[in-house]
């Protein structure tokens, strides 16, 4: 009985994977460059946390977050931006910076890791904000403007 006990915690422990529950998270799009931000479209943000690891770890833990980004532009865009939490105040928690590259009419799947006490997830976890804030290392030429006048049209209905 003893056995079947140890190899059972045994189990829960190394088996973290199953009990983490994955969030999707409501998001804003910020940057300087209004142009380019209309090519770039935010398809989702999701987070995974483990509560098991955070209890081995003293109460830190990594939390794993997935950023999907699709460029509905004709070029190759590249850029970084800042990913920030924010509490229900909508005070940023906890930020992380990555760079990112996508290819003409591309997606692309930005996976990072961040490491979080539970205390700070607890801010976020019940309000599951972020704020994206983009900067772009691109050069606008003319038909990309047209390609991004076509998108505003498009966006704001003035088809």
């Amino acid at each position: 009985m003893k056995k079947i006990c140890f190899v059972a915690i045994i189990v829960l422990f190394f088996n973290q994977i199953a009990f983490a529950k994955t969030q999707k998270w409501d998001f804003e799009v910020q940057s300087v460059d209004k142009d380019l931000i209309n090519c770039i479209k935010v398809v989702d943000i999701k987070s995974k946390r483990n509560a098991l690891s955070t209890l081995g770890n003293m109460g830190w833990s990594d939390a794993r977050f997935i950023v999907r980004l699709q460029n509905n532009c004709s070029e190759e865009i590249k850029g970084a931006y800042d990913f920030k939490m924010l509490d229900k105040e909508g005070f940023v928690v906890d930020d992380y910076f990555q760079e990112f590259r996508i290819g003409r009419k591309g997606i692309s799947k930005q996976t990072f890791k961040l490491r979080m006490h539970a205390l700070s997830w607890g801010k976020v976890k019940k309000v599951t904000k972020a704020e994206l804030d983009f900067r772009f290392d691109i050069e606008i030429n003319d038909e990309l403007k047209q390609q991004i006048e076509k998108l505003k049209k498009i966006i704001y209905g003035q088809n």
